[in-house]
C-alpha cells in the first residue's frame, strides 16, 4: 500500500527539524575542527548551502526512522481519540470537563462584568432619585463585588494565558510538539539522532574530505 503523502505542516515540520539539525551538525567539534584543518578551502556557510542543496538525499538516510515516527504519532492520536461511523476523529466522553473549563472561564468575568453594572446602576439610580436607600446601598455593595470577582477573573485569565502562550513558545522552541506522547518523543528523537549521525555528520564530512583533496591534487 502506497504511503500518503505528507501534509503541508508535516513538510514545514521536517523542513524545520532538518535546519536545526544541521545547526547541531555545523556547531559540532568534529565538523569545527574539521573546518580548522581544511584551512579555508570551505567556510561554515559554503557547508549549509551544500546541505541546504541536497537535503532530500541527506533526509532519505533517516527514512526509516521517520516513518516510525510518523506511525507513532498516528497510533498515539487513534488511542486518544475515537472515530465516528465515516472514520473521522472524535473526542473522548472525558474530553467534555476539559472543554468546559475555557468556556466558564470566558463566561464567568463577562457575566460578573454584566452584574457589576446592572447593580451599580440600579444601586445609584435608587439613591439620585430618592428610592428606598437600604436597597440602593445594598446594590451597590453587591456591584462592587460583582466588579470584584469580573476583575479576578479576567486576571486570572490572563495568568493562565501568559503561562500557557509561555510553554508553547518554550515547546516551538525546542522543536517538541505540546503534549508530546512519551512513545512519539522516542520514536522522534532517534529519527533526529538518525538524520544527525548517519545523515547529515557523514554529508558535511565527505564534503570537507572532497574539498581537501582537490586542494591538494
Amino acid at each position: 500500500m502506497a504511503e500518503p503523502e505528507p501534509s503541508g505542516a508535516d513538510i514545514g515540520y521536517i523542513s524545520v527539524t532538518f535546519e536545526r539539525v544541521l545547526d547541531q551538525a555545523l556547531n559540532s567539534r568534529r565538523i569545527s575542527d574539521a573546518l580548522e584543518r581544511s584551512a579555508g578551502t570551505l567556510n561554515r556557510e559554503q557547508l549549509r548551502t551544500r546541505a541546504l542543496r541536497e537535503r532530500a538525499a541527506i533526509a532519505a538516510v533517516a527514512a526509516v526512522e521517520y516513518h516510525a515516527y510518523t506511525e507513532s504519532k498516528a497510533l498515539a492520536a487513534e488511542q486518544t481519540g475515537e472515530r465516528d461511523s465515516n472514520g473521522n476523529s472524535i473526542s473522548n466522553s472525558g474530553s467534555g470537563g476539559s472543554g468546559l473549563l475555557p468556556v466558564l472561564a470566558v463566561f464567568v468575568p463577562s457575566l460578573s462584568a454584566v452584574a457589576a453594572a446592572v447593580f451599580l446602576v440600579s444601586g445609584l439610580a435608587l439613591r439620585v432619585f430618592g428610592g428606598r436607600p437600604y436597597i440602593g446601598a445594598g446594590l451597590l455593595t453587591a456591584g462592587f463585588v460583582a466588579a470584584a470577582v469580573a476583575v479576578g477573573g479576567a486576571v486570572a485569565d490572563l495568568a493562565c494565558l501568559l503561562v500557557a502562550a509561555a510553554h508553547n513558545r518554550s515547546a516551538v522552541d525546542d522543536g517538541v510538539p505540546a503534549g508530546e506522547d512519551a512513545e512519539v518523543k522516542r520514536a522522534r528523537e532517534a529519527w533526529q539522532l538518525a538524520l544527525l549521525e548517519r545523515g547529515m555528520m557523514p554529508f558535511l564530512l565527505a564534503r570537507l574530505d572532497e574539498a581537501d583533496t582537490r586542494d591538494h591534487v
